[in-house]
């Protein structure tokens, strides 16, 4: 039978975020494919705030949660498949939800989740649109982005203050969005 550990523990993290509360992850650190900091590990389990303030480039699928987290000043990558994770705890609140091992549990692995393939068409391999970066020339960069914002608000007369285009579209007959100092 799937684990349900991959559905709930990313609804428990969004549920304690969401009132502003702190996330921790107890885990077992003995559990294959684990990386955390041996030194930090008490009784083969070890406790991760993942709150949003206390990790950087945190990123949680079916398969595990990964993140970068400053042990005793020092910068870890931390890496916590969801089979080795036994809670997910509001440190404000003591709820949330804890798993124990089923013998039947089966979790899924990296080739199954997340992961998309490369196709002309914009669709991952089960037919699911994805986003994919384009280039194009509307693209400025940030240093004329910001010149012509300060020569809009010099002048008075920028883009902003034009009356917008008659029949109500974007130039092709679809809607647009004008910018009201």
């Amino acid at each position: 039978m799937l684990s349900k550990r991959p559905y709930l523990v990313p609804a428990f993290y969004d549920w304690i975020v969401d009132q502003g509360h702190v996330p921790h992850l107890v885990v077992n650190a003995d559990a294959e494919g684990v990386v955390v900091p041996a030194a930090f590990v008490e009784e083969g389990h070890i406790q991760l705030n993942v709150g949003p303030n206390a990790v950087r480039n945190f990123h949680m699928d079916r398969v595990g949660v990964s993140f970068e987290a400053r042990f005793g000043g020092h910068p870890e990558q931390i890496f916590v498949p969801m089979h080795a994770i036994r809670a997910i705890v509001d440190r404000d609140s003591g709820q949330g939800a804890t798993f124990a091992d089923e013998t039947d549990e089966t979790f899924p692995d990296g080739s199954e989740v997340g992961h998309s393939s490369s196709s002309e068409t914009g669709e991952d391999r089960k037919g699911r649109p994805r986003l994919r970066a384009v280039r194009g020339g509307e693209d400025r960069d940030a240093a004329d982005v910001n010149r012509s914002r300060k020569e809009d608000r010099e002048d008075g007369d920028g883009p902003d203050d034009d009356p917008p285009p008659s029949g109500g579209g974007g130039g092709k007959g679809g809607p647009s969005l004008r910018v009201v100092k």
